[in-house]
């Protein structure tokens, strides 16, 4: 699947003998590809537990950086090459904030590399222009907080 002419983007998946290297498949199938490992990773309740007396493991965050990063590459391919369709039929507003969404929330919590931003890195810096808010203060850190700290 392409981003554009310098990223390419190669399926890999140890599980599947046939994806066991990276390899090369059009957009269509690298995405199908995609939704259904995102699926049976996050069917996976070793991975992602149902109930709380399961503690997550400690692959979790990696696991999930792994997902993020492979959706991202979705929306770069989208932006690279049907950009034109998406504004045809309407829908730019629409999927520009869902990469708003996405991108504030990957970035908020540091879950992909920073080499990932560059296909979109000039959309990005045009359409996520929102001044960042503040980051909210828990309650009993407030209250633990002593006077002359207001000063």
């Amino acid at each position: 699947m392409s981003g554009g002419p310098k990223f390419e983007y190669l399926w890999q998946d140890s599980a599947v003998p046939e994806y066991k290297k990276p390899t090369a498949l059009p957009a269509p199938t690298y995405i199908n590809l995609l939704m259904d490992w995102v699926e049976s990773q996050i069917n996976n309740e070793s991975l992602f537990p149902v109930t709380t007396d399961v503690a997550f493991p400690k692959n979790f965050t990696n696991v999930s950086k792994k997902i993020l990063t492979r959706l991202y590459r979705v929306f770069v391919h989208v932006y690279v090459h049907h950009f034109d369709r998406l504004m045809a039929i309407g829908a730019e507003p629409h999927v520009n904030t869902c990469y708003k969404h996405f991108y504030y929330f990957v970035n908020e919590f540091n879950l992909l590399n920073e080499k990932e931003f560059e296909p979109l890195k000039e959309m990005t810096r045009r359409i996520c222009v929102d001044k960042p808010l503040p980051k909210v203060q828990h309650p009993a850190a407030a209250a633990a907080r002593r006077p002359e700290e207001d000063l």
